[in-house]
């Protein structure tokens, strides 16, 4: 996945977060539902393969959707997640 296919995903996640005041587990929930339910573009596996590389990458991940949220705690809530897109079942 390019670097725009994965910045895409990510950019869509941080539009749906934000007007959250803080990214808490409810949040991430909420997300990774959305993720699995099909509310945000590509399914659970192209969704991790872009988290994965966001999470990788050294440049800011909140230059173009951008939100309230420190870089600190987007890399923080992208990690939470991976970890919980990781343990639902794929469908």
């Amino acid at each position: 996945m390019g670097t725009d296919n994965w910045k895409g995903h990510v950019n869509g996640i941080l539009y749906g977060i934000q007007f959250d005041r803080a990214l808490d587990d409810s949040v991430v929930t909420r997300v990774a539902d959305g993720v699995v339910g099909g509310l945000y573009p590509g399914d659970r596996a192209e969704t991790l393969d872009a988290l994965d590389q966001a999470l990788r990458y050294s440049g800011p991940l909140n230059d173009q959707a951008e939100t309230p949220h420190s870089e600190e705690s987007i890399r923080a809530f992208l990690a939470q997640l991976s970890t919980a897109l990781n343990a639902r079942t794929p469908s």
